[in-house]
């Protein structure tokens, strides 16, 4: 009968190699452990510091246009030039919201709301921070609250003071704060009304602000924490294994005469968890893999099906493989209807063969593209977008393609009103000074290039400041926008009527006849403003003194004939107001 293992030189030898073994594995995975459980909370600790940081910034912003926001309701609104940078709010029902200074400049009334707005937006355009005032009842519709900001309302009225999250869009990452506007005194003026209280919630304010900085800040943090911990932990673990390899040859000594067998079944032992370590490594290997790729695709899933802007792929025939939803709410197409098919479906048939022609040779020269494109839904509705595309793989070896494009054709009709608002005057909408001074000179470039004449006349209402101060500056406005109308009534078509400022029009007669037609018509302008005008407030009564000039024969250029028309007005108000006059040498240059 043969002893047990455990009492022969072999077992010995590797219950004394299996105790070894696990005191290091025990001494690695207890620093493991330990230096993993102090790095989490390292990083956690980065987190927070990162996140306060992001919260000092947003309330410091948030309390600087609060306090502004106060100032401006205790001074009850203040008051700023009409400009194409502040024009008047809309919002605002105010009596005295818009007003004109002594000096006939055109005042309009900016409150704290409007204000905000302004400040947001000079912010967004110099430090990338976005302020937006809202509220869970805006009276302005742009005020409303996205879904992020309608939640952070709903927790301010269940207590919270602030809300800040990361939040991230796609490959960009903000840090969103938000903190609620409270009714204070001064807020009543504009807001009792609407049955608040000081002290109640009024809305919020939110900033968002680009997250990029402090999250690299994090992550070189997190890095150089990493470095020092993993560091840490090969010197402790080196240590720990040099102390039990110092005791391991002590041990070898003392069992001299079973070394040769001892060391061979350490080989064996060794080799033996050597191969189940590998063994052990690679499956970990694997499954990390595998977790990675899962959390890869989750990732990309989640980007590419919440994604506002549509997104089409497509393969190197350039036959669609994959659309996202934001794509088949853009478009009209189901998914199903256009897989297997190429974008050409969309065509709107407004771009001719040398636009795609120069769209494929970039995609070829430099991988991408992008540009407007007007495209058809499956309405049939024609809408603009703004695309962009690159190419999957090199020129020589394209896979595919991929596209993201976003419906702009809301942005293109405010940008077209915008323009109108520039070139025209707001009250009369006729062309105002700028566009006024372009046609002028239009004008000169055809008759010089025609060798035709052109007349230009300077209209001046008499006595309409008699009316603006006895009917009111409504009823003015209600003349001057019709006088407008009646110069419009008296002129063709191809011609221009502006207006200069105040009561002052000028009138461009393209291509007359002589100067019997241009008598004519200010005779007719003439008869026109001297017809009452009958104003809500009572009727008003002026009259029109008409300086003429004609091209080329009084002025050859712009600023001689501007000249030389007002010194024909001018003659024509000290002469008794109410007619016409010609240019003449006699009246000086």
């Amino acid at each position: 009968m043969s002893p047990p293992r455990e009492h022969t030189p072999e077992g010995r030898r590797a219950l004394r190699e299996g105790g070894f073994a696990s005191a290091v594995a025990l001494g690695y995975l207890v620093c493991a452990l330990l230096f993993g459980v102090l790095l989490v909370l390292e990083w956690r600790s980065i987190d927070r510091s990162v996140l306060a940081l992001a919260r000092e910034r947003g309330a410091t912003l948030f309390a600087l246009v609060e306090t502004t926001r106060e100032w401006n309701a205790r001074h009850g609104g203040v008051y700023v030039l009409v400009s194409d940078e502040g024009q008047p709010n809309p919002y605002l029902e105010h009596p005295a919201r818009d007003i004109d200074s002594a000096d006939g400049r055109r005042l309009t009334m900016v409150n704290p709301a409007y204000m905000t707005r302004q400040i947001a937006e000079l912010a967004e355009a110099k430090q990338g921070v976005r302020v937006r005032i809202t509220s869970l009842s805006p009276i302005r519709p742009g005020n409303a609250p996205d879904p992020w900001e309608r939640e952070a309302l709903r927790r301010f009225e269940r207590g919270e003071a602030e809300v800040l999250e990361l939040v991230a869009a796609g490959d960009t990452q903000t840090h969103r704060y938000m903190a609620p506007l409270l009714v204070v005194p001064a807020c009543l003026q504009c807001h009792i009304a609407q049955g608040y209280e000081v002290g109640d919630i009024r809305g919020g304010i939110s900033v968002t602000m680009p997250a990029q900085a402090l999250i690299a800040m994090r992550d070189t943090q997190r890095l150089r924490t990493g470095a020092m911990h993993l560091l840490a932990f090969l010197i402790s673990a080196g240590l720990i294994h040099g102390l039990l390899l110092v005791n391991r040859r002590h041990l070898r000594v003392v069992r001299a005469i079973n070394a040769d067998q001892e060391r061979l079944i350490a080989l064996r032992t060794g080799e033996l968890a050597d191969a189940n370590r590998k063994l052990a490594d690679e499956v970990d290997l694997h499954r990390h893999s595998a977790r990675q790729l899962a959390e890869s695709e989750a990732r990309y899933r989640a980007v590419f099906d919440g994604a506002a802007e549509g997104i089409i792929v497509t393969d190197a025939e350039s036959r669609i493989t994959q659309v996202n939803p934001a794509f088949c709410r853009i478009t009209g197409y189901a998914a199903a209807e256009v897989l297997g098919r190429t974008p050409a479906l969309l065509a709107s048939g407004r771009h001719d063969a040398d636009y795609f022609a120069q769209m494929y040779d970039s995609l070829a020269r430099e991988g991408n593209w992008q540009g407007e494109m007007w495209n058809r839904r499956k309405s049939g509705d024609l809408y603009v977008q703004w695309i962009s595309i690159v190419r999957v793989g090199a020129a020589d070896d394209i896979q595919g393609y991929i596209a993201t494009l976003s419906d702009i054709t809301s942005r293109k009709a405010l940008e077209d009103k915008i323009r109108y608002r520039a070139d025209h005057d707001p009250l009369t909408g006729l062309p105002n000074r700028a566009l006024f001074d372009d046609r002028l000179a239009s004008a000169l470039a055809g008759a010089h290039r025609r060798g035709s004449a052109f007349a230009l006349l300077f209209v001046d209402l008499d006595r309409f400041k008699a009316v603006n101060d006895r009917l009111g500056h409504l009823a003015g406005d209600a003349l001057l926008v019709e006088a407008g109308e009646r110069l419009n009534a008296c002129v063709r078509e191809s011609d221009t009527v502006a207006r200069l400022g105040g009561d002052e029009f000028a009138v461009i007669l393209n291509e007359i006849g002589g100067m019997d037609d241009v008598e004519e018509i200010a005779l007719r302008i003439g008869e026109a403003i001297a017809t009452p005008f009958v104003l809500e407030k009572g009727e008003g009564c002026v009259s029109a003194s008409i300086g003429i000039v004609l091209a080329p024969e009084h002025g050859g250029d712009a600023q001689s004939l501007l000249r030389r028309a007002d010194l024909a007005l001018y003659a024509v108000k000290h002469g008794g107001r109410g007619h016409h006059r010609f240019y003449t040498p006699a009246l000086g240059d």
